[in-house]
């Protein structure tokens, strides 16, 4: 561990800045070929080790032949308790600043121009999706990469930026839908009470959900009586982008009914809110099959899967029944409607309300009667319990 094997030929690669002066430029990360080397008898190492850098136009005094620089041996030293007030474990290390460079990543890479590249794109998903971006730029023509191994795509199409695709379509004169493109990125909905069009993130996080399942909800300002000097705080899901089959357009998780994003169709007939109140002015009913206003069934009912609509007079028809005899029906256990058993999320809760109400380990509702978001965080064992989400906590 910690050798470095000599041999003519060899690429390597500057470890540390040798030369900087403006014809050399022998920065940390430059490439050359081990060219020879002077090793002293009963010495652990070279005294100098000589590096040809192709390309170079600048010659050394004494040395015939361009582009060739002596490395040498350098000598680090650290303390192992540089913490302490008092430094006493000092440790020196001498070695040459050179490493194999027949291999590096992407970070190393930027900047560079190669001849050629050989690139491993399958890479762990805590990485940033703009890695196979830079790597592959490193040539001048597709013709130079070779891909090592096959690699799956939406790797790289995760937080994919809008701005470059918007510039391209401006500048070839694309028509473009700003509007559309605002409210994919931040939904807009009417306020109960003050009638104003706010975004999702002027309302409470249990009212913009009443949003979500086609209710009206209550903006911050007109449920507290306080204008909010914070505009709430979105979560990372809440953020993630699911494309619509009714717009085809790519808009973030906000902007889609619960229950479209838990259905079994949800890959292939997923919608968003938008999309499902122009569409569905008429619906047709799973018991009695007939097509009907949109005002003869619930509200959230526009929001469900098309094999999970009732209409409101076959719930009433259903709940005069005795239990035994609801047959393929389910009364949600939050919002207390009749839903066909194909529009269950699980424990007796609908679709919109199965994902938002279940408990799941490690979740808490937040105390203030305004905001009651849920939240996600590890409480102290046998420490004081926090009882208020991170907004209300900040205020």
């Amino acid at each position: 561990m910690g050798t470095l094997p000599l041999v003519r030929g060899m690429r390597v690669a500057l470890t540390e800045h040798i030369d900087k002066s403006p014809d050399k430029l022998l920065l940390r990360g430059q490439v050359g070929t081990v060219h020879s080397w002077v090793w002293l008898e009963n010495e652990p190492r070279p005294s100098v080790v000589y590096v040809k850098f192709e390309g170079a136009m600048w010659q050394l005094d004494g040395i015939e032949e361009p582009g060739l620089y002596p490395i040498r041996p350098r000598t680090g030293e650290w303390y192992l308790d540089r913490r302490r007030q008092v430094k006493m474990l000092k440790v020196n290390r001498t070695q040459l600043p050179l490493a194999p460079a027949y291999a590096m990543t992407a970070h190393a890479s930027q900047g560079k121009t190669l001849r050629a590249v050989l690139l491993d794109l399958n890479i762990d998903k805590i990485f940033d999706s703009t890695i196979g971006t830079v790597a592959s730029t490193r040539v001048r023509s597709r013709y130079d990469v070779l891909i090592l191994r096959p690699f799956p795509a939406w790797l790289y199409q995760r937080n994919t930026s809008d701005g470059p695709d918007l510039l391209l379509r401006q500048l070839r004169g694309h028509a473009i839908d700003w509007a559309a493109y605002r409210d994919a990125k931040r939904p807009c909905s009417t306020c109960q009470t003050c009638r104003e069009v706010l975004p999702m993130d002027m309302y409470p996080h249990q009212q913009w959900e009443k949003v979500r399942a086609n209710q009206l909800g209550i903006c911050t300002a007109c449920k507290t009586g306080v204008d909010p000097k914070r505009r709430r705080k979105l979560e990372a899901e809440s953020l993630q982008k699911h494309q619509c089959f009714g717009c085809e357009t790519m808009k973030i998780a906000e902007a889609f009914p619960r229950a479209q994003l838990e259905s079994k169709e949800a890959e292939t007939s997923r919608r968003c809110l938008k999309c499902l109140q122009a569409s569905r002015t008429e619906m047709q009913c799973r018991r009695c099959s007939e097509t009907k206003p949109h005002t003869e069934f619930e509200m959230s009912m526009v929001t469900m899967p098309v094999k999970g609509i009732l209409c409101l007079p076959c719930q009433a028809h259903i709940k005069q029944q005795t239990i035994r005899q609801w047959g393929g029906f389910f009364k949600c256990k939050t919002c207390s409607s009749i839903f066909p058993n194909c529009a269950e999320g699980g424990a007796q809760r609908c679709l919109n309300c199965s994902s938002r109400d279940s408990w799941q380990k490690g979740e808490h509702t937040c105390r203030n009667q305004h905001c009651k978001r849920k939240w996600k965080e590890a409480q102290p064992k046998g420490g004081k319990r926090q009882r208020y989400c991170p907004d209300c906590r900040r205020k």
